[in-house]
């Protein structure tokens, strides 16, 4: 077999890739990019509306006279201009919303003042592509009730995830080896403000990218011209050779875009491709002209992206729209039925779309993982593998008494793991039952343990799943049974499972003891991952309550401070952290450490204690400023912070307010908060159901409309910014 000959090269192939997509065209602001190239126009710079507030408010220190750290406001032109004056921008904002500046000695602008000059910054920003993160959005006017113009997302592309791109090709090309072993040019990691690896704008497909596509796919069309998989219509076209007709042509090319994109090229698009074999056909042999078919084919935009676009506001093409929800709720293409309600013109209404929606989340064949991938990323507990322990903090904790001081970190890393495959268990059982998940996930006293797999730390498949829990139970009488207590039932305190025969099988519930943990929030798992390698984390633990409870947006943490504890060995962690309780700090701790500290009853290993240093753990907290009463005021400790926050409504919201994010792959608006209501409305009538969740948000106008101002290559301003420096 020759090699194949891919005619263009990848930088062609990168801007034909998004050729013929019917995205509006408008004039755009700069981006951060752009902006960094542009003249230095700081000499000439005007006057601009926030000049005043600056020279009342901060040209005391960052003036023409005094530039403290080196800061002069005085200097910023009327918008960002370089990538300098973009992070300084940032940070004034991040000041001004903190309220750590203007300092407490300095002249105060009132509250209106300082909102408004808060939205003149973001007004600023937004001109080159910063976009505001989603709790930054007022949460009480989100769910006011007010009536609201709902707003359709813009017209998008999506890239497809990781597992979403490599089922694409498994899915088209089933039975052919090198379909089977391909993996994805990109990875997904969470982004580290939203959390989420799979924001609609937060990815672009580069030219290495490409470059990789093109070697995953070289492969699999040699295979499939080798005569093990080619379509019928491929052999009467190579068959008939240069003397091949219109109708063989179109139905080589229809065959191939069904195969691999599940339908009917559009008129545009045969006459494109058949005009392209038969080019090929003239210049060289059959073969050769299929071989070039297929790869331009699997070079087409929705072999890389969910292209959800609109010449104006409108529902989506059934098709595009048979995609968005296939890839929301899994990691493959539409099933038959779904293409099946396209084809006989039945996704045109909500009412249509959430009889599917429900289908597949009801249909036991259904890979939970997408859905699994959410919890995963918004508690975040899968980094528990991420962090190391090293074998000298683990003998001295006596952590791993019973393995070889070479091995200690072995043998930690497969318990980390193991409580991350335990915490996956868990809320998969929860999300199976489906009534009150949150409260559930929140407070249960329950969890599996020892669920993990023999294969190391990656993501488990569905069938894995269910192979090994029917394993397991055929061997129920003889897995219980354990040799020395595994360091997981240790923390779990569930010791007593390696101590009689069949008292352990992993696709079982164990109750913990009475009050010592409650949820995610106290799994092993959860507080492993918001550690250090040596220390518990009371900050980032409270900040994550913070940000993802409540809803709030803590600022990060300003350039000039030096965010270390004092080393002091043999004084507790709270005592450490009186230097979080200065004046200058306080304003941002006093939001997360009373939040953070209650879970001080548990080591950074996920042990329960009662002792640190020999004195009894001091787990006292304390909320305030969420806005809801029945949640302020303080606790004693962690599980009692926990049922507070389960039992309000707020926090049932901001959930809401994630589980939109994710699903519908951007940061939520004003306009929105429809949307939002009817889904927690949903939510709340069907006893805390995450199906009836997700069914109302993708059938919201979010979800079914594309509005025509999206554009390529620049986010609209309901979407994260791209973190990718190579966009087309």
């Amino acid at each position: 077999m020759k090699a194949l000959r891919v005619l263009l090269p990848s930088s062609a192939l990168l801007a034909l890739l998004l050729a013929g997509i019917p995205l509006a065209v408008s004039a755009e602001p700069p981006s951060a990019e752009t902006a960094s190239a542009l003249p230095d126009l700081r000499d000439d710079a005007k006057p601009f509306p926030l000049s005043d507030f600056f020279r009342r408010h901060c040209s005391d220190c960052h003036g023409p006279q005094v530039q403290e750290g080196d800061i002069g406001l005085h200097l910023l032109g009327d918008q960002p201009r370089s990538e300098v004056e973009l992070a300084l921008w940032k940070r004034v904002v991040g000041q001004l919303e903190s309220g750590h500046m203007p300092p407490d000695d300095a002249s105060q602008p009132s509250s209106p003042t300082r909102r408004l000059a808060i939205e003149a910054i973001y007004d600023r920003l937004e001109r080159v592509g910063v976009i505001r993160e989603g709790n930054e959005v007022d949460h009480a006017a989100l769910f006011s009730g007010k009536p609201s113009a709902e707003s359709p997302t813009a017209g998008r592309l999506w890239r497809l995830s990781q597992p979403a791109y490599e089922n694409l090709f498994r899915q088209s090309f089933g039975g052919v080896k090198s379909a089977s072993r391909l993996r994805a040019p990109w990875e997904m990691l969470p982004d580290p403000k939203t959390g989420f690896s799979d924001f609609a704008a937060a990815h672009r497909i580069g030219e290495a990218e490409v470059e990789h596509h093109l070697r995953n796919i070289q492969p699999i069309v040699r295979e499939v011209m080798s005569g093990r998989s080619l379509d019928d219509e491929l052999k009467t076209l190579i068959t008939a050779d240069k003397s091949a007709t219109a109708e063989q042509i179109d139905a080589g090319v229809s065959a191939v875009f069904d195969r691999v994109l599940q339908r009917a090229p559009t008129e545009q698009e045969r006459q494109r491709y058949a005009g392209f074999v038969k080019k090929n056909l003239q210049q060289a042999d059959a073969p050769a002209a299929v071989e070039q078919l297929l790869l331009a084919v699997m070079m087409h935009p929705e072999v890389f992206y969910r292209v959800e676009v609109a010449r104006q506001a409108q529902e989506l093409a059934p098709h595009h729209l048979a995609r968005a929800i296939a890839y929301s709720l899994t990691d493959k293409g539409p099933d038959e039925k779904l293409l099946q309600a396209v084809a006989d013109n039945q996704l045109n209404t909500a009412e249509e779309v959430r009889g599917q929606v429900l289908r597949i989340l009801d249909d036991a064949e259904t890979s939970p993982l997408r859905i699994l991938r959410f919890f995963q990323e918004y508690f975040g507990y899968t980094r528990a593998t991420d962090v190391f322990k090293d074998a000298p903090t683990l003998q001295a904790e006596r952590v791993v008494d019973d393995a070889k001081s070479t091995s200690k970190e072995g043998v930690w890393a497969e318990a980390s793991y193991t409580f991350v495959r335990d915490a996956d268990w868990l809320i998969l059982d929860i999300l199976a039952q489906d009534r009150n998940v949150l409260r559930e996930l929140l407070t249960t006293r329950e969890t599996f343990t020892l669920t993990k797999t023999e294969r190391g730390p990656r993501p488990i498949s569905v069938a894995e799943l269910l192979r090994l829990k029917a394993k397991h139970r055929q061997n129920s009488t003889t897995r219980g049974f354990f040799r020395g207590i595994p360091v997981e039932l240790r923390i779990y305190e569930l010791d007593e499972l390696a101590l009689r025969r069949d008292a352990w099988a992993p696709d079982r519930r164990y109750a913990m003891p009475v009050g010592h943990r409650a949820g995610i929030l106290t799994h092993p798992s959860w507080l492993v991952a918001h550690s250090g390698n040596f220390d518990n984390d009371p900050i980032h633990r409270g900040k994550w309550v913070r940000e993802k409870l409540l809803g709030e947006k803590m600022p990060e943490i300003p350039i000039t401070v030096d965010a270390q504890l004092p080393d002091e060995p043999g004084h507790t962690l709270r005592h450490r952290m009186r230097v979080t309780r200065e004046n200058y700090c306080w304003k941002c701790h006093q939001q997360m450490d009373p939040l953070g500290l209650p879970f001080e009853r548990y080591d950074h290993f996920g042990r329960y204690r009662e002792t640190e240093l020999g004195e009894p753990v001091e787990t006292s907290g304390f909320l305030a400023g969420t806005g809801d009463s029945k949640l302020d005021g303080p606790v004693t400790g962690a599980v009692e912070l926990i049922e507070r926050l389960a039992a309000s409504e707020r926090v049932e919201q901001v959930f809401v307010r994630h589980v939109f994010r994710y699903f519908v792959g951007r940061n939520e608006t004003l306009e929105d908060g429809p949307a939002l209501a009817a889904a927690h409305r949903a939510y709340v009538e069907s006893d805390g159901s995450m199906k009836a969740l997700l069914a109302s948000i993708l059938t919201s106008p979010a979800f079914l409309q594309r509005a025509a101002e999206g554009r390529i290559g620049h986010p609209s301003k309901n979407e994260a910014p791209s973190n990718d420096r190579k966009s087309p």
